[in-house]
Formats: C-alpha cells, structure tokens, sequence
C-alpha cells in the first residue's frame, strides 16, 4: 500500500465510493485500530471544503448513535479523517440476510432519536442510507457519513447551491427538486430504509438516477402486504411526498412509535 500517513499504519481498503476512500489503520500512538477516510486528489476547492466539513460537523455532535472523530488532517494536499472502527458491519448487508419488523422498528428508532439530536443543532443529514448506518459489535446502530450534510443558519455554495447532493435511491422529493430542506427530508429517507428493511428492496427502481429520482416525486407511497400491512400507516407519514404530510420532526415520530408501542 502505497500511502503513508504520519501516526498511521494502513492495513486495507474497506469502502470505496466517488470522493474518498476509508482504510482499516492501527493508530500507531494508541495502537487501536481506526477507520480512515482519505480524500482523493481533486482540482475542486468545493470538495475539499466539504470532505473537512464533515469532520467539523461530527466533532461537534456528541451522540451515542453518531460516529466518533479522532482526528483530522492533510498529508500531501489529501485531507483525512480518522474516526471509531465498527465491526458490526452496515445496515446495507443486515438487509440482504433479512430483518424482522421489531427490530427494524428498534433501528428506525435508534436513528430517529439520532436525527432529533442532530436536528436539534440546526443539521440535515441529507444522505440516510443502509449503507450509511453501522453497527457496533453490541448491535447499536450508528450514523455515519456526514459529507453532504447541511448547516441550516449556513449560507453558502457548499450546503445551498441547489442540487439534489445524495443518493437516488433515498432521495427525498424536495432533495430531488432541488429545494429548500429540514429535517423531514431525512424523515423520507428514513421511511425508504424501513420500507427496504421490511420488503428486502428499494421502493422505486429506474435504468438511471434520474428516472429513480423521477419515481420518488411522481410515484404513490410504496404499499406494504402480507404480513407487514400494519405498518403502513408509518409508513405513509414517513414517505408522504410533501413534508406538510410527514411527521412534523423525529421526535414526532418517536412519539407515534412509543404511541403504537403502549397499544
């Protein structure tokens, strides 16, 4: 492996996507063992700004369901980001082995009571995703990859340039479009991971981002069958395709689950 990084010994690439990569490394002055993200070389200002803004924005949040930072830095004008090893794996791979309705409602409220914290402090994830959610080797679900998320009192190019910034597949239908967000956005997203949690596959399928896109504005609220119909009211005002429809809030969603739980 040909990268070197001060204090760090890299044992193997992990994760692999568009803007970085994350290495399995032993940080050599703890010796414990590291997830480290390292930014490919880029000619773009924006998204060296955004790679640093991720570690800026996680440091600050101090939630038990939110990745730890240790440290950030540059070497050889790459920046990185050292945060908490996981070995429980991500929510991506759990769903392919397939999840029971207790427990996914358990994950949906995990990161729900997540995004209350972070929403709390004026932050939209913008990218809730299976594969953006970890788990310890206890089972706890954890919030990761806070690339993309916006700073709502922030006005600047980087969180409000008016692009549909995160994955097609969870995109909420004002992301899609371009529009002003708060946190029902991550609300929506949250409700096509319960959906594909329950069923084993995404709501909307398209043969291109921009017809899956295209699906999440114009397509009905995937309906649930069998033995899953139950919850398809919680569904329905997760995946509401206007945010007036949605939960007002996770903490309004935490409270119909606690309400449907004591029923």
């Amino acid at each position: 492996m040909e990268i070197e990084i001060p204090g760090y010994r890299l044992l193997r690439l992990i994760a692999q996507g568009g803007m970085a990569s994350v290495y399995l490394a032993v940080q050599e002055s703890l010796d414990r063992q590291v997830a480290l993200k390292l930014l490919r070389k880029c000619d773009f200002p924006a998204q060296t700004e955004r790679f640093l803004n991720e570690g800026r924005i996680i440091s600050s949040l101090n939630h038990r369901n939110i990745i730890t930072i240790h440290d950030i830095g540059v070497v050889d004008e790459r920046p990185f980001i050292s945060m908490e090893f996981l070995k429980g794996g991500d929510l991506q791979h759990r769903v392919k082995a397939g999840i029971d309705p207790n427990t996914a409602l358990d994950i949906v409220k995990a990161i729900a009571r997540c995004l209350a914290f972070v929403h709390g402090r004026g932050i939209v994830h913008r990218d809730i995703k299976p594969g953006n959610i970890l788990f310890h080797e206890d089972g706890t679900p954890i919030l990761t990859d806070f690339g993309i998320a916006k700073e709502l009192e922030t006005d600047n190019a980087l969180t409000q340039d008016g692009t549909a910034l995160g994955s097609p597949d969870y995109l909420s239908p004002e992301q899609a479009q371009g529009r002003p967000l708060d946190g029902r956005a991550d609300i929506y997203s949250l409700g096509v991971v319960f959906y594909e949690m329950l069923v084993g596959e995404r709501p909307y399928r398209g043969d291109s981002p921009v017809q899956v896109m295209l699906a999440h504005l114009a397509e009905p609220v995937p309906q649930f069958s069998g033995a899953n119909r139950p919850y398809q009211d919680i569904l329905d005002r997760m995946m509401a395709k206007e945010p007036e429809q949605r939960f007002a809030s996770a903490q309004a969603l935490l409270a119909y689950l606690a309400e449907t739980d004591a029923q």
